[in-house]
């Protein structure tokens, strides 16, 4: 497997040593380092270590080698391949029992009668911490959740938060009997595994959530005196986007994140998928130096706990980071040995900042000197790859599945149009679906990927959508008694109902719920239902100012028809000693009635007669108006609607009138509303 070693930003951290498979390693108080396997507990000798009785065991910083103290003596590093050891660090302390080592940070924790600390390992000085409230014989640590295990005398799991410098206790007493105060505890971060060997030799897993203690076997030594799990201290490093994958494959933020240059906003990276990675480039010899560049665009900043990290089988190590806070950073390359080659990786880890939602490219480039690192352009530079790293897209949608036609019937009880014909999906003559949509998370509307929050995870409408957030509906609602939302085609299941509707409108409050595969309805209320088109729209108003929502734009819904022909003369009138007329034409083969409403203006009261009528099939009927509109209080005119039961294709009308004394007429062809 790969070793990644990881290099802080403040300085470059010296890695040595070929990689080495992760395992479990015992030590014995008479002598002796132990691999021991994790299925059989059957433990096996590391040459040369057959008189290194090390006190406690800690992980190396390469992971070939163990660490502890030798027996009341300073911590020396122990080679697991030659069995040779150096010294490692000399702190001020008498014989400790419990011990272990964060590798990555260079700190070792040490506890006995009472006592726990911490050792910086590159200055021996001793740290004391809080007190466990027990005697820890065993310790072992999980460098990514930040946390010290140790076991002490009374045989119960406790954990101690690095963070908060405060223990606790984990579960119940292991029920171990006898427990003996020499233990051996370490933890496998890959699989976050606990190990606990007891002095009469039983290998125990332990759950570090809960303390549940089970049995693997026994070693087959009765002196354990220490336990460790060799590796780095981590699973492999993520590498998050990849610059030279081919195709790209950037992470997706939500571009409704409210981002500017003077109030940038920080991208989280808690698994390290934001990390930033590419090829190495470029094959080295032992002891060569090159310099490294990343740079962003669209301002993207790398902030200040960003991290370099070389990940690849060989030993090299990284300078210190140039440029953090800035939307560049540079820093050095040493092979420390020939191994280094071009298809090893490099990784930036940490968090980002953002200063608009324009999508973000990076590029990386290996440099001879570090001025031309630090310049960028393409003087000195032995490779380059420039990828896609952000892309910003819209973490909601409104999409219409389904647009309706319900049928305003011209043959309903009285009036005309006041039903709607009996078909499909309602089967109703009191329902019509107008249309079927979808409103949500993108990831529900249209199948594409949801984009991530600043923090990490999935943008939902909760975060983005406030409680005065609308489906707006546009259309002649005025006929309804209720529009409402339905989960069923058929519109018998009522959703929700409008919290307001009228002849232009009808709102739906939705805030942050989606409205998914939902029908909009509409059921009528006795009166004509008009011909008219339907749009549905979003009205977004932001949860908070964290994001920036914009409105949907309004796409066709439905609509209602008539399936009858509808007729009007705007301005008919009847002046004496004038002849009008209304002409009707029917060319299709049956005979069709017809109705006529009439229409004044304020104030104008108008008699009528004669308001019905058929029209013969392939005939043309002629009608005196002065029969139609018999008596005024204001002036002779009104509109005329005629109503007449056919398709609307059949029917032609006009409207006519004449001066009798000079013979001049006026022909007008009558309109069809919501047509002409």
């Amino acid at each position: 497997m790969k070793r990644s070693i990881i290099f802080l930003a403040v300085a470059g951290l010296l890695g040595s040593g070929a990689a080495f498979g992760q395992q479990l390693v015992a030590s014995r108080f008479s002598g002796g380092v132990y691999i021991v396997n994790t299925t059989t507990a059957v433990p096996t000798l590391v040459p040369g270590t057959g008189t290194y009785q090390m006190t406690g065991l800690g992980n190396g910083p390469t992971g070939n080698e163990v660490d502890g103290q030798f027996y009341g003596n300073p911590i020396r590093l122990v080679d697991l391949t030659t069995g040779t050891s150096i010294l490692r660090a000399a702190p001020s302390i008498g014989e400790v029992n419990g011990y272990t080592t964060d590798p990555v940070g260079g700190v070792g924790y040490v506890a006995d009668n009472g006592f726990f600390g911490s050792i910086d390992l590159a200055t021996s000085v001793v740290t004391p911490l809080a007190n466990p409230g027990d005697d820890m014989e065993a310790l072992a640590v999980d460098v990514a959740n930040g946390t010290v295990y140790g076991v002490g005398n009374v045989g119960v799991l406790r954990a101690y938060d690095i963070g908060t410098n405060t223990w606790s206790t984990v579960g119940v007493p292991f029920g171990i009997s006898p427990f003996y105060d020499e233990a051996g505890l370490a933890f496998d971060p890959v699989t976050s595994t606990l190990y606990l060997l007891n002095t009469d030799g039983n290998l125990y897993s332990v759950n570090p959530a809960t303390g549940a203690a089970v049995l693997i076997g026994n070693v087959g030594f009765s002196d354990s005196f220490g336990l460790t799990w060799t590796g780095t201290g981590a699973a492999p490093i993520a590498q998050g986007v990849e610059l030279d994958a081919v195709p790209g494959a950037p992470l997706v933020y939500a571009e409704e994140i409210n981002a500017t240059p003077g109030a940038p906003v920080s991208l989280l990276n808690p698994a390290g998928d934001l990390n930033l990675s590419s090829q190495l480039g470029y094959s080295f010899s032992a002891g060569e130096v090159r310099y490294a560049r990343f740079e962003c665009s669209n301002g993207l900043r790398f902030s200040a706990g960003s991290t370099a990290v070389y990940d690849g089988p060989g030993n090299a190590s990284l300078g210190a980071i140039n440029g953090l806070g800035g939307s560049f950073m540079s820093f050095s390359v040493t092979a420390n040995d020939n191994t280094v080659v071009a298809s090893d990786r490099l990784v930036i880890t940490g968090d980002r900042q953002i200063t608009g939602t324009d999508d973000v490219s990076c590029t990386y480039g290996l440099y001879d000197f570090p001025s031309q690192a630090a310049t960028g352009g393409a003087a000195g530079r032995v490779y380059t790859v420039t990828g896609p790293y952000l892309r910003f897209a819209p973490s909601y949608a409104l999409d219409v599945e389904i647009e309706g036609n319900p049928i305003a019937d011209v043959e309903s009880a009285d009036p005309a149009y006041s039903e709607f014909t009996l078909a499909s999906p309602t089967n109703s003559v009191a329902l019509g679906r107008i249309g079927r949509f979808n409103y949500g998370e993108v990831q529900d509307v249209t199948g594409a990927v949801q984009p991530l929050s600043p923090a990490g995870p999935q943008v939902t409408l909760v975060d983005l959508m406030g409680a005065d957030t609308a489906l707006l509906f546009a259309g002649d609602f005025s006929a309804a008694s209720d529009v409402f939302f339905s989960s069923a085609a058929d519109c018998t299941v009522n959703v929700q109902s409008a919290d307001d509707f009228n002849q232009f409108e009808a709102v739906f409050t939705i805030g942050s719920d989606a409205a998914l595969a939902h029908q909009l309805c509409f059921a009528t209320d006795g009166v004509a239902i008009p011909v008219s088109d339907y749009t549905v729209a979003l009205d977004a108003v932001a949860a908070s100012p964290a994001y920036v929502v914009t409105d949907l734009a309004p796409q066709a819904l439905g609509e209602i028809t008539r399936n009858g022909t509808e007729l009007q003369a705007p301005l008919a009138q009847v002046p004496s000693g004038y002849l009008s007329r209304m002409v009707l034409t029917n060319t299709g083969s049956q005979a069709r009635t017809y109705a006529i409403e009439v229409l004044g203006e304020t104030g104008n009261v108008i008699s009528s007669s004669n308001l019905t009528g058929t029209v013969a099939a392939n005939a043309t009927l002629v009608v005196d108006l002065n029969t139609v509109l018999t008596g005024f209080t204001a002036a002779p005119r009104a509109t005329l609607n005629v109503t007449i039961a056919a398709p609307n294709n059949t029917i032609q009308g006009l409207y006519q009138i004449v001066n009798p004394n000079s013979g001049t007429l006026s022909n007008h062809v009558m309109v069809r509303p919501g047509k002409n």
